[in-house]
Order: C-alpha cells, then structure tokens, then sequence
C-alpha cells in the first residue's frame, strides 16, 4: 500500500485562485467568498491540493467556514491534519464555530477535537469549540 506523505501550510496569496478552484470543485452549489482576512489552509500530496480549511476571523470567535477533501484522500487523515493546524494555528483563548449539515460525516471528527452542538434544526447543526478545550 502506498503511503500518502500530506504537507499542510497556510495558503499564500498566490495560491487563492488553485485554493477557490478546489473549493468549487468540492462544493459545487457552494458561494466561494474569500477575503484578504480569511484564512486558508491546504494539505496538499504531490503537489497537488487534496483538502483545505477556511477560516474566518469574526472577532471574538473564528468560524470554520469549510474544511473538504478530496475524494480520493478521505480516510487517509487529511481532514484531521488540517483540523490540527487550524486549531493550532489559532488562539487559544478564542472561541471557534461552523455550521454542518445533519449528515455530514465529519461531525464525528469535530467531535473527537472538542466541538459539541449549540443548536440543531433538521437540517444543520451548530458546532462550537470553547477555549481549551
């Protein structure tokens, strides 16, 4: 079995257009909105984009706006390596949300890195991961 080596970093200017290609690739009914402010990060193999996290400062918290990875990549970790850097990346002391689909199956993966729901509705939950968690 071949073994995936991962890099994950922050996107550079220079790689928002691949980063918002990607994206679109992933969330094809999505609204791709990239600020100058936001954070982007991707985990790339071969030097080819197989995940991102987006990250929005709000203030007084950071909302996860997305985090995806190809298909090809799924279960090799990726989400988790960008998860980690994300998490790490930023203060501990702020609070960090995202919103999710009921369904989505990655709600098992914010779990284990200390997210819970604050809010649910049929179709989408709200995570939240309070400081030091």
């Amino acid at each position: 079995m071949m073994e995936w080596m991962i890099t994950v970093r922050t996107a550079a200017h220079s790689d928002m257009d691949d980063a918002k290609g990607f994206i679109r690739k992933l969330f094809p009914k999505a609204m791709v909105s990239v600020s100058d402010d936001d954070l982007i990060i991707l985990a790339e193999y071969n030097n080819r984009i197989v995940g991102f996290a987006h990250m929005i400062d709000d203030g007084d918290r950071m909302i996860l706006q997305g985090l995806g990875v190809d298909g090809e990549a799924r279960g090799r970790g990726v989400g988790t390596l960008l998860l980690t850097h994300i998490l790490n990346t930023i203060e501990e002391d702020i609070p960090v949300m995202l919103k999710v689909k009921v369904m989505n199956p990655a709600v098992d993966l914010y779990a284990r890195h200390g997210f819970f729901v604050k809010r649910s509705n049929d179709h989408t939950l709200t995570l939240v991961r309070k400081p030091n968690a």
